[in-house]
C-alpha cells in the first residue's frame, strides 16, 4: 500500500497533505450524497470486510465534517457502520496477527486499518456523547428527572446511547487487546495511536453521568482499556500524570478513579502506576495545596480510596507521603492519617508479623496519638474517628487500651464539638470492646489484684524455700540475653579492628561519624524514658553499636541509672578487672537491665511462657508462678483501664448540660455503656441525665427514654412475671437517696413509659402487690418506692390509683403510717392524682371529684397527725402535714372544716402537754424540747392551711362557680327560642348574646371579687380560728431571743410568709417584720425561705413590695452561698417576667458574674443572656452599671469589673447602641473623680466596636479626657482603639478615607500623653523645691499638677478642634462629701456616681446642648439619654425599717 494514515491533531489535517505519502481526505461529502454513500459502503462492508475502510474512509469522516447540518438517523447508521467495521477488524486481526508474521504491505495495510477505525470510533463517540449531553428543546421544557430526559431522549434519537456506547468501548476493548505492537516496525506503537485510545476514556470519564451506579458496566470497560494501554502500550506515566489531573480537577471521578486503579493494580499487577501516583501527590507543595481547596481534597479523598481498595499494596509507598503530616493544609493531613487507619485496619492486624512490620505499625500508632493533639480541630476529630474505627475492628494492641483511654479522655474537654462527638464514641467504643472484662467495678477489681498480687509473692516466696528454681520466662529471658550479649561484644569488637584499618582515610571516618551520630546524640528535649525506648529499638533492629554508644551517653546524662546496673554487676561477676573492663561491663549491664524490663512487661510473652510451661509436665510448680504472673499483669492492666476510665465521668457528666445536641447524646449513650458494664461512677451519670426528660430538644427527649429502657426495662429472661419484678426492682432504685428535682424528672419519665405502653399491666399489679407487702422479702424501703412509682404512672392514667383507692387508705393510711410518715406523705402523693386535673385553655372545669368530710381517709390523716405531733423523733411530720394538708383541700367536700377539726385536736395536744407540765417548777430540756418541736408544726400547720385556704377558693371554689353557672345557661336555652323567624333572631340572638356575655363577664368579676374579700377579710384577719393564731406567729417571729430554736423561727418565718400570701391588708402590716428578719436572722436557712416567699408576694402584690426591692438586692451580698443563690433566682424570675423593673441596683446582678460559686455565676450568665433579648435591655442598663461598678465604694475591684464588663459589652452589638455610649462614656470622664474611675472608662471605650460615626464621636469628645492621657492604663486603652479601627473590616470602603482621621487621632493621643508625663516630671520637681522652701501655704503639687495639665490640653486642642472649646475644670482643695447610696422607693430618682461641680455641671449641660444641636436628623430617637444631675430641695423620707428589741 503506497500511503501511511496518520492520526491527526486536528480534523482537518486530514485534509492537507504535508508528506507525499500520507493519507488525505480527497473530498468531503455533502449531505444530499452521505445517505446513498453509507448505503453502498454498507453493502460493500458485506463484501470485502473491514478493508472497506480504506476506501471508503471518507464517507465517515464526512459524517463528523458535517455533524451539524445533517440528521440524527445519518449519525446513527454511520455509528453502526463503524462499530460493525472495527467488530469485523478484530475477527480479521485475530487470523493475521499470529505466528508468522505478514508481509510488509499486508502490515501497513492493516495498521492503516487499525488506525482509521480506532480514529472513527473515538470520534464518534465523543460527537454522541456531546449530542447526548445536550438538552433539547422539548427536555428544557417537560423533562422533571433523570429517569423522564432519559425517556425523551431514547424516544427522540431512537437508540439508547449508554447502550450503544458500552457496545463501542467493548469493540475499541478487543481491539486493543490484541497483538497490535507486531504491525509497527519497530514493534513500539506510535504516542499519538496511545493518546487517541486513552484520552477518549478519560474525555468519557468526566461525564458526571458514568458516576452513577448504572453505568458501572461502561465503567469496567473503560478500565480495562486504561489498563491494557498501560501494560501493552508504555501507558504507565502518561496514566498516573492524568489521573492525578482528573481527580483534582473532578469531584465525582475519586470513586471511579480508585476502580480504574484497582484493576491496574490488581488484575494487570502494574504497580508503577500507583508508584507515580503516591510521588506525584506527595510532592505537592504545601502552598499550592492550599490554594487549590478542591483539588486538594479530591486527591485526599482518592487516596484515602485507594488505601481501603488496595492497603497491601499502598504500604511501601506510605513513606512518601508521610511528610505531609507536617504541613500546613489539614486535609492533606486527614488524608495521611485516614491512609494509615486503613492500613492497620486491613494489614497490620494480623498475628505473627515479624519485627519490622510491627516497627512499622507502631510508627503508624504513633503518628495518629500524636495528631490527638493536632493544632486543627478537623485533624482531631478525624483521627479520633480513625481510632475508633480500630477499636471497633479490635485492631488495637493491648499495650496501647490504657494510653489511648488517657488520651480520649483529655479530648472530652477539647472545644470544639466536633472533637468533643468523636471523643465520646471513642472512648464508649473503648468500653463495648475492651479486651479485659465484661464489668467494671474498681473496687472489686482493686481487691483482687491485691489479692493475687500478695498469692504471687507468697508462690514466688515458697519457689524459693523449695530449692530455688528459677522461672521459666526468666530463664527465657536470661538465654535471649546471653545470645545478644555474645553479638553486642562481636560488633564491638569488629567495629574496633575497621577503625584500625581505616584511620588512613579521614573522610570515610568522618563520613561514618556523621551517619552514627544521629543515633547517639541526646538532645535537650529528650527524657529518660524516650531514651530508653530508643534504646530498645536499637536493640530490636540489632544495631548494637549504635544501642552501645546511645547508652554510653545515657549513662553520662544520667549517672543514678548506674547504680542498680553497677549491684548486679557486684552480685553476678565478682572477678577483678581493668578500669576499661569495668566500664564495659556496666554498660552491658546497664542494656541487660532495659532489655529484661521491656520484655518482662510483655504479658504476650508471658502467656507464651505459660504455654510452653503446661507443655512440660516436670515443672508444674513453675507453671503456676507463670499463671499466676500472666493474672497479675492482666488484673493490673484491668484496674489501670477502669481507673483511667473513671476519670472520664465527671467531664461526662458536665457535657449532659451542653447546648451541643450531640455532646448530650454521646454522653447519654456512654452513660448506658458504663451502666451495663458495672462501673460504679456511672450512676452519677445515670441520675443526671435524669433533668433532661424535659428537653426541648425532641432527639435528647427519645436518646433520654430509650437509654432508661435499656438500662431499667430489658431484663433477660422469658417468664413476664420475673421480667416484671425486675423492672418493679430497678426502677426502686432509682427512688432512692434522689432529690425533689430528680422525682420530677423520674415522674416524667414515668408518665413518657406509661404513654408508649412500656409498663403493662403486669407491672402494675407487681407495684401493688409490694406496696401491700404481699411478696415475700420486701421492706418497708421497697413498699414506699412501690406508691411513689404508682403515683408517678397515675400522672399519665389516674386510673391506676382510682381503682385502689381503699388499698391506699388501709395501707398507706393504716398502722404502719403511724409510725411510718413517709409512707403515709407518699401515699398522699398518689391520692393527689384522683382528681382529672387536665383541661384546656378557657375550657369549662368538669365535675370535681370530691369525696365527703366523713370518709375513712379524711379520718385516718387527721388521726396521724393529731398522734403523731408529739412524736419528736419523728422528723417527717411538717411534710406529711403539708400532703396532708393538700389532699384534704383537694378531695374533700368541706375541707375548711376538716382542716379546722385537724387544727383544733393538734393545739389541744399541745395545751395538754404543756399544762401537765406545769406542776414541774423546773422543766426538763427534753420537755422543753417536745413543746418547741409541737409548736413549730402547730405553726407549720397554721401556714399551710391558710395557704390551701386561698388556693382552694381562688381555684376550686372560683372554678366550681364558673362551670355552675355555665350549666345554668346552657340549661336555660328553650327550644322554642331556637325556632324564632329567622330574620328577627339574627339582630335579636346577637344582643341576647351579647347581653349574656356582658352578664357573664359582670357576674365572673363580681364572684372573684367576693372570693377576694373573704381572703382579705375572713381567713387570717377575721374572728377565725387562722386569726386567732396570727398573733402567735408573730409574736415568735418578733421575739428571736425567746423563741431561739431555728427550726421554730423558721417555720415561724414560713408561716408568716404563707399569711401574707393570703391578705393583702395582713402583708402592708408585717412588711416590715419580714424584712427586719430577712437582715437581722443569723440563720442562712431561714433568709434563703424568706427570699423565695417573697418573690411569690412579689408575683401577688406588686406595687405593695416594689418599694422593698433594694432590700432583696442586697441579698445578693450575703455571705451565704444558698441565700445569694436563692435571691438570683428570685431576681431572674421577677425581671424576665417583667414584674420587676430594671433599675441601677442591677449592679448587684453584675456582680455576682465573678462570685467564686459557679453555680451562681452561671445562673447570672444565663440572666443576661436572656435579658439581651428582651430588646435594649442590656443597653439601657450600661450607663448606670458602669457607674455603680466604677465606685470604689461598691467594693468590685478593677480586675472584676473588666470581668463583668467584658462579658455584657459582648450584648452590644448594633451601631447606634456603640455610637450612643462612646458619647457618654466620654461625658463621664469629666465627672471621675480618681484615676480608677479613668481607667475603668477608658477600658470600657475599648471594649466597643466603632465605625465612622463612632470615632468621629470620639473626636468630637477628646477634650473630655485628654487630661487624663497622662494616665498609662488609659492611654493604652485609646491607642487599642485605634489599632482595633486600623485593622477592622467594619469601616469598609470607608476605611481609607477615615485613614487620615485615624492618624490625627493617634497623634493627638501621643502628644497628649507625652506633655502629661512631661508635666508629671515638672509637678514632681516642684513639689521637692517647695517642700525645701520656706512657703509652705503654696498649692499642693497635685492641685497644680491637674490644673497646668487640664489648661495646656486643652489649649492645644483648641487649635485643632476650634468647636470644642470648654471652659477649664478647676479642682477645688475641698472636695464635696460623696454621695451616700440609699436604696429607697423612688423610682424616678436617679442615682449618680460622680460628683459634678457647679462649673463641671454647666460645662456638661452646655456641652450636651451644643451636641445635640449637631446630631443628624436620623440619630433624634437616643435610646438612652445622658443622665444629668438632678438637685431636689428637701430631704427624702424613708421608711424606718421595724427594729425587734429583745424581752430582756
Amino acid at each position: 500500500m503506497s500511503f501511511e494514515f496518520l492520526i491527526p491533531v486536528a480534523r482537518d489535517d486530514l485534509l492537507n497533505k504535508t508528506n507525499v505519502s500520507q493519507f488525505v481526505v480527497d473530498e468531503v461529502l455533502s449531505p444530499r450524497e452521505l445517505t446513498g454513500a453509507l448505503h453502498e459502503l454498507k453493502t460493500n462492508l458485506r463484501s470485502t470486510g473491514a478493508r472497506v475502510i480504506l476506501e471508503h474512509f471518507d464517507v465517515l469522516f464526512s459524517v463528523l465534517c458535517l455533524q451539524k447540518d445533517i440528521s440524527q438517523d445519518v449519525k446513527e447508521d454511520a455509528w453502526e457502520l463503524v462499530v460493525k467495521i472495527a467488530k469485523s477488524l478484530s475477527n480479521e486481526l485475530v487470523n493475521v496477527l499470529g505466528d508468522v508474521l505478514p508481509a510488509r504491505e499486508e502490515k501497513q495495510a492493516c495498521l492503516n486499518t487499525v488506525k482509521m477505525v480506532c480514529y472513527l470510533l473515538c470520534q464518534y463517540m465523543e460527537m454522541l456523547d456531546a449530542d447526548d449531553s445536550k438538552p433539547s428543546a422539548t427536555q428544557l421544557v417537560n423533562a422533571k428527572g433523570r429517569a423522564k430526559t432519559s425517556k425523551m431522549k431514547k424516544a427522540s434519537t431512537g437508540m439508547d446511547w449508554d447502550e450503544e456506547r458500552a457496545i463501542g468501548l467493548k469493540a475499541l476493548l478487543h481491539l486493543v487487546s490484541l497483538n497490535l505492537h507486531q504491525l509497527w516496525d519497530p514493534p513500539i506503537p506510535d504516542d499519538e495511536f496511545v493518546n487517541l485510545v486513552t484520552n477518549c476514556c478519560y474525555k468519557l470519564f468526566e461525564t458526571p453521568r458514568l458516576a452513577y451506579a448504572s453505568a458501572l458496566e461502561t465503567r469496567q470497560v473503560m478500565n480495562h482499556i486504561i489498563a491494557v494501554m498501560v501494560k501493552n502500550y508504555n501507558h504507565s506515566l502518561g496514566c498516573s500524570l492524568k489521573l492525578v489531573q482528573l481527580v483534582q480537577h473532578f469531584e465525582h471521578l475519586v470513586a471511579p478513579l480508585a476502580q480504574t486503579l484497582q484493576v491496574i493494580t490488581e488484575e494487570f499487577g502494574v504497580k508503577t502506576v500507583l508508584c507515580e501516583i503516591t510521588r506525584e501527590i506527595g510532592r505537592l507543595a504545601p502552598e499550592d495545596a492550599a490554594k487549590d481547596s478542591s483539588g486538594t481534597r479530591n486527591c485526599s479523598t482518592f487516596l484515602v480510596e485507594i488505601a481501603d481498595r488496595i492497603p497491601a499494596l499502598v504500604l511501601p509507598n506510605m513513606s512518601l507521603l508521610l511528610c505531609h503530616l507536617d504541613t500546613e493544609p489539614y486535609v492533606m493531613r486527614n488524608c495521611v492519617l485516614g491512609m494509615i487507619g486503613e492500613i492497620l485496619m486491613k494489614v497490620l492486624n494480623k498475628d505473627g508479623l515479624d519485627d519490622k512490620t510491627k516497627a512499622t505499625r507502631d510508627e503508624f500508632l504513633d503518628h495518629l496519638e500524636e495528631h490527638v493533639h493536632d493544632c486543627n480541630a478537623y485533624v482531631r476529630s478525624k483521627c479520633l474517628q480513625i481510632w475508633t474505627a480500630i477499636v471497633n475492628e479490635n485492631c488495637l494492641p493491648l499495650r496501647r487500651q490504657v494510653s489511648l483511654t488517657t488520651l480520649v479522655v483529655g479530648r472530652l474537654k477539647d472545644k470544639s464539638s466536633s472533637v468533643r462527638k468523636q471523643a465520646l464514641q471513642l472512648i464508649t467504643n473503648l468500653f463495648k470492646c475492651n479486651p479485659y472484662a465484661a464489668k467494671f467495678s474498681v473496687k472489686e477489681l482493686e481487691q483482687n489484684y491485691e489479692s493475687e498480687a500478695e498469692k504471687l509473692k507468697q508462690l514466688m516466696k515458697e519457689d524459693e524455700e523449695n530449692g530455688g528454681q528459677s522461672n521459666p520466662l526468666v530463664e527465657k529471658l536470661e538465654n535471649d540475653w546471653q545470645r545478644i550479649e555474645i553479638m553486642i561484644k562481636e560488633a564491638l569488637l569488629n567495629e574496633g579492628d575497621s577503625q584500625d584499618t581505616e584511620e588512613k582515610t579521614e573522610s570515610e571516618e568522618e563520613g561514618s561519624q556523621e551517619k552514627t551520630q544521629p543515633d547517639i546524640v541526646i538532645t535537650d528535649e529528650d527524657t529518660q524514658d524516650s531514651v530508653t525506648e530508643r534504646v530498645m529499638t536499637l536493640l530490636m533492629e540489632e544495631k548494637w553499636c549504635a544501642a552501645y554508644k546511645l547508652m554510653t551517653a545515657m549513662v553520662n546524662t544520667y549517672p543514678d541509672i548506674m547504680q542498680e546496673a553497677s549491684q548486679q554487676n557486684e552480685r553476678t561477676d565478682s572477678q577483678g578487672s581493668t578500669s576499661t573492663q569495668e566500664e564495659g561491663t556496666s554498660i552491658i549491664q546497664c542494656l541487660k537491665q532495659i532489655f529484661m524490663r521491656h520484655k518482662s512487661s510483655n504479658i504476650e510473652l508471658a502467656a507464651e511462657a505459660v504455654q510452653s510451661q503446661d507443655s512440660e509436665d516436670q515443672c508444674g510448680r513453675v507453671s503456676d508462678v507463670s499463671k499466676q504472673q500472666v493474672l497479675v499483669w492482666y488484673l493490673k492492666d484491668t484496674l489501670a483501664f477502669a481507673v483511667e476510665t473513671e476519670k472520664a465521668f465527671p467531664v461526662i457528666c458536665r457535657l449532659l448540660g451542653s447546648e451541643n445536641v450531640s455532646d448530650v447524646l454521646g454522653a447519654v449513650d456512654f452513660f448506658v455503656t458504663g451502666f451495663k458494664f458495672g462501673l460504679s461512677s456511672a450512676m452519677q451519670g445515670v441520675r443526671r441525665m435524669l433533668p433532661l426528660i424535659w428537653s426541648k430538644e425532641s432527639g435528647v427527649k427519645e436518646a433520654v427514654v430509650d437509654a432508661y429502657k435499656k438500662m431499667y426495662l430489658s431484663p433477660e429472661g422469658n417468664n413476664e412475671r420475673a421480667n416484671a419484678l425486675a423492672i418493679v426492682k430497678n426502677l426502686s432504685a432509682l427512688t432512692f437517696g434522689v432529690t425533689i428535682g430528680d422525682l420530677t424528672s423520674l415522674e416524667g419519665l414515668m408518665i413518657e413509659l406509661m404513654k408508649t405502653g412500656d409498663l403493662n399491666s403486669t407491672v402494675m399489679k407487681i407495684l401493688w402487690e409490694r406496696f401491700t407487702l404481699k411478696i415475700p422479702n420486701t421492706s418497708a424501703e421497697d413498699s414506699r418506692a412501690a406508691i411513689l412509682l404508682l403515683s408517678m404512672a397515675a400522672g399519665a392514667d389516674n386510673t391506676v390509683v382510682r381503682s385502689n383507692i381503699n388499698v391506699m387508705v388501709s395501707e398507706g393510711l393504716g398502722p404502719r403510717a403511724h409510725s411510718d410518715f413517709i409512707l403515709a406523705r407518699d401515699t398522699c402523693l398518689a391520692l393527689l392524682k384522683l382528681p382529672n386535673s387536665k383541661r384546656m385553655k378557657g375550657q369549662v372545669a368538669g365535675k370535681p371529684f370530691r369525696l365527703p368530710q366523713n370518709h375513712d381517709m379524711f379520718t385516718r390523716l387527721s388521726d396521724i397527725l393529731v398522734k403523731g405531733v408529739a412524736d419528736v423523733e419523728n422528723r417527717y411530720w411538717i411534710p406529711l402535714a403539708e400532703q396532708a394538708v393538700k389532699v384534704i383541700y383537694k378531695l374533700s367536700n368541706h375541707p375548711d372544716a376538716v382542716c379546722q377539726e385537724i387544727i383544733r385536736k393538734v393545739i389541744h395536744e399541745f395545751n395538754r402537754s404543756n399544762n401537765a407540765d406545769k406542776p414541774n417548777p423546773s422543766l426538763s430540756a427534753a420537755t422543753m424540747q417536745t413543746s418547741v418541736v409541737v409548736l413549730t408544726r402547730v405553726l407549720s400547720l397554721a401556714g399551710q392551711v391558710a395557704f390551701s385556704q386561698m388556693i382552694y377558693l381562688e381555684s376550686d371554689v372560683l372554678d366550681e362557680l364558673k362551670r355552675r353557672r355555665a350549666g345554668k345557661e346552657d340549661s336555660g336555652k328553650t327550644p322554642a327560642r331556637q325556632n324564632k323567624n329567622k330574620s328577627r333572631e339574627s339582630n335579636a340572638s346577637e344582643a341576647i348574646e351579647e347581653e349574656l356575655g356582658l352578664a357573664g363577664a359582670a357576674a365572673e368579676d363580681a364572684e372573684a371579687e367576693y372570693i377576694r374579700k373573704v381572703c382579705e377579710r375572713d381567713i387570717v384577719t377575721g374572728k377565725t380560728l387562722l386569726g386567732a393564731l396570727a398573733p402567735v406567729i408573730v409574736a415568735v417571729c418578733t421575739n428571736q431571743a425567746k423563741y431561739s430554736d431555728p427550726e421554730l423561727q423558721s417555720a415561724a418565718s414560713l408561716a408568716l410568709s404563707k399569711f401574707m400570701m393570703v391578705s393583702s391588708e395582713f402583708c402592708d402590716t408585717h412588711l416590715q417584720l419580714l424584712f427586719t428578719i430577712l437582715e437581722k436572722t443569723t440563720h442562712a436557712t431561714i433568709r434563703a425561705n424568706i427570699i423565695i416567699a417573697l418573690g411569690d408576694l412579689t408575683f401577688r402584690f406588686p406595687n405593695m413590695i416594689e418599694p422593698w426591692t433594694p432590700r432583696i438586692y442586697a441579698r445578693l451580698r450575703d455571705e451565704s452561698t444558698l441565700v445569694r443563690q436563692n435571691t438570683l433566682q428570685v431576681l431572674t424570675h421577677l425581671i424576665l417576667n417583667d414584674m420587676v423593673k430594671v433599675k441601677g441596683q442591677i449592679s448587684e446582678m453584675a456582680t455576682c458574674l465573678v462570685d467564686h460559686n459557679d453555680k451562681i455565676s452561671c445562673s447570672a450568665k444565663i440572666f443576661f443572656t436572656e435579658l439581651s433579648k428582651k430588646g435594649n435591655a442590656v443597653y439601657n442598663i450600661m450607663p448606670d452599671l458602669i457607674s455603680r461598678l466604677s465606685d470604689p465604694d461598691v467594693g468590685v475591684d478593677e480586675e472584676h469589673f473588666r470581668t463583668i464588663l467584658r462579658y455584657l459589652f459582648a450584648f452590644i452589638q448594633k451601631d447606634r447602641q456603640c455610637e450612643s455610649l462612646v458619647e457618654k462614656l466620654c461625658q463621664r470622664f469629666r465627672a471621675a473623680r480618681n484615676e480608677r474611675q479613668w481607667r475603668d472608662l477608658a477600658f470600657c471605650l475599648s471594649m466597643l466596636s466603632y465605625n465612622e460615626k463612632s470615632l468621629r464621636k470620639l473626636q468630637e469628645n477628646f477634650v473630655c479626657f485628654a487630661d487624663k492621657l497622662a494616665d498609662d492604663e488609659v492611654y493604652s486603652c485609646f491607642v487599642s482603639i485605634i489599632s482595633k479601627s486600623q485593622s477592622s473590616g467594619k469601616l469598609g470602603a470607608k476605611g481609607a478615607s477615615l485613614a487620615p482621621l485615624l492618624t490625627e487621632l493617634e497623634e493627638r493621643l501621643e502628644r497628649c500623653h507625652n506633655k502629661g508625663m512631661e508635666e508629671d516630671d515638672i509637678v514632681q520637681k516642684a513639689s521637692q523645691s517647695s517642700q525645701r522652701g520656706k512657703t509652705p501655704h503654696k498649692t499642693p503639687a497635685r492641685k497644680g499638677k491637674a490644673g497646668r495639665r487640664t489648661r495646656k490640653m486643652i489649649s492645644d486642642s483648641e487649635e485643632d478642634e476650634a468647636e470644642n472649646k470648654t471652659p477649664v475644670v478647676r479642682r477645688q482643695t475641698q472636695r464635696k462629701a460623696k454621695p451616700k447610696i440609699s436604696f429607697d422607693s423612688d423610682e424616678e430618682s436617679d442615682l449618680e456616681l460622680f460628683d459634678l461641680d457647679k462649673s463641671c455641671t454647666e460645662d456638661s449641660q452646655s456641652q450636651d446642648s451644643a451636641s445635640q444641636k449637631s446630631k443628624d436628623s436620623s440619630d433624634d430617637e437616643d435610646l438612652m439619654p445622658v443622665k444629668k444631675p438632678k438637685h431636689k430641695g428637701g430631704k427624702k423620707t424613708t421608711r424606718a425599717l421595724l427594729t425587734v428589741n429583745s424581752p430582756r
